[in-house]
C-alpha cells in the first residue's frame, strides 16, 4: 500500500514538473486562395514538439513536422472567408496543447479594372427606384422599391413607356428580380419572403428566405437563381423549392466585398454593384473572387439632378448585343453600353 502510494505521489510530482507548453500562433495578414499561407509559431518555452497536426474547420488538412514555420495552402475548397484553423502540437503522438485561430481566405487575384463604351441613351421613368432590371424573350423587366413605391413592370426601353405595371402592397418594400423558365421571381428587402409570377406579371406564388439576411438583388444562370442579401454572401436558390443550397462570399485579393445589390449573369460570371457605388464588378461565381472592376461614374453625371436622385442600381444584359443596359434610383436616363475586355 505504501509502496502505491509513493508511485501516485512521485507522478503527480513528475506532472507538476512538467512545463506547460506555452505557443503563440501567428497568421499572415489577409492570406490568398491558392497560394503558401506562412504561420509562424512562438515556442514560449521552448516546449519539446514534434508534429503539428492542422484542421480547417474541424477537417484535418495535414500532418507536418514541427519548425517555428510551416506552409500550408488553402484552395478552392475552401470557400473565400473566415475559417476556423486548429494546431494541435503533439509529441510521440500524444497532444500537448491545441489552439484554433480565425483565418480570413482572400481572393488570390487582384480585380482588372475595365473601360466602357456608351452605345445608346434612352428615356427611363423617373420615379423608378430601380432595384431589379433584366431582358426575358426581348422584353425588359423591371422591379422597383420603396414602401409604396415598389412595383413589378414591363417597359419599352426605347421610349421608357410602361406597358404594364402592378403595384405591390406598401408593407413590402421591392428588390431584385429575375425571369427563369417563364416565372419572374421578385424579392422584398427585410419582409423575409420574394414573390412569384407569371411573364404576364399574375401573381402565382411566393416563398420565405432562410438563412439570408434579406433580399436584395437576383439573377440566374438558366438552372439556378442567385441571391444577394446585403453582406458578401450571394447564395444559390432552388428554382423549384427556392431553398437555399450554398453561397459564395465575394471578395478581392485585399477587400471583403459587402452591400452587394443587383446582380446580373451575364456569360458565366455575375456582374453586380454594391450599393452606393457607381460601379460595376464581376465575380467569379464559383469562388466569390472579384475579376474585374468597371467605373460608370461618368454615366451618374450624366441623368437629371433632382432632391430624390440615388444611386446606380439596375443591370440587364441583352444577349443579341453584348451589351449591357445599366440605370438607377430615380435616373431619368437608362444607358446601354459595350464593356470592353481589352
Amino acid at each position: 500500500m505504501k509502496q502505491t502510494l509513493a508511485t501516485l505521489l512521485l507522478f503527480i510530482i513528475l506532472m507538476s514538473c512538467q512545463k506547460e507548453v506555452k505557443i503563440q500562433v501567428n497568421l499572415p495578414e489577409k492570406p490568398q486562395q491558392d497560394k503558401p499561407i506562412i504561420v509562424q509559431f512562438n515556442n514560449l518555452n521552448q516546449s519539446d514538439i514534434d508534429q503539428v497536426y492542422i484542421a480547417v474547420d474541424g477537417k484535418e488538412l495535414s500532418k507536418t513536422p514541427y519548425n517555428n514555420q510551416i506552409e500550408i495552402t488553402l484552395d478552392e475548397q475552401f470557400k473565400l472567408g473566415v475559417h476556423q484553423v486548429s494546431f494541435d502540437f503533439v509529441k510521440d503522438g500524444e497532444s500537448l496543447k491545441k489552439i484554433s485561430e480565425n483565418l480570413e481566405l482572400y481572393a488570390g487575384i487582384a480585380p482588372k479594372v475595365l473601360k466602357y463604351k456608351l452605345i445608346n441613351t434612352y428615356p427611363h421613368d423617373i420615379n423608378a427606384f430601380t432595384q431589379g432590371l433584366e431582358f426575358y424573350k426581348d422584353t425588359l423587366y423591371e422591379g422597383t422599391g420603396l414602401n409604396g413605391e415598389s412595383s413589378l413592370r414591363k417597359t419599352d426601353y426605347k421610349n421608357g413607356k410602361i406597358l404594364k405595371k402592378i403595384d405591390l402592397d406598401r408593407k413590402y418594400f421591392g428588390e431584385g428580380i429575375s425571369v427563369l423558365n417563364d416565372k419572374v421571381y421578385q424579392l422584398t428587402w427585410q419582409n423575409g419572403v420574394g414573390f412569384i409570377y407569371d411573364t404576364n406579371l399574375n401573381k402565382t406564388g411566393e416563398f420565405k428566405y432562410q438563412n439570408s439576411k434579406e433580399g436584395w438583388g437576383l439573377c440566374n444562370d438558366g438552372k439556378v437563381l442567385y441571391k444577394s442579401d446585403g453582406t458578401e454572401k450571394i447564395w444559390q436558390l432552388d428554382p423549384e423549392t427556392l431553398d437555399e443550397k450554398d453561397f459564395i462570399n465575394v471578395y478581392t485579393n485585399r477587400h471583403r466585398i459587402v452591400r452587394i445589390n443587383e446582380l446580373e449573369w451575364v456569360n458565366g460570371k455575375i456582374y453586380t454593384n454594391v450599393w452606393q457605388k457607381n460601379a460595376l464588378a464581376i465575380i467569379d461565381p464559383q469562388t466569390g473572387a472579384v475579376e474585374a472592376i468597371i467605373n460608370l461614374s461618368d454615366l451618374h453625371n450624366k441623368v437629371t439632378k433632382h432632391p430624390q436622385l440615388d444611386v446606380l442600381n439596375g443591370i440587364a444584359y441583352d444577349k443579341k448585343t453584348g451589351h449591357l443596359f445599366v440605370t438607377g434610383k430615380k435616373w431619368d436616363k437608362m444607358f446601354e453600353i459595350e464593356i470592353l475586355h481589352q
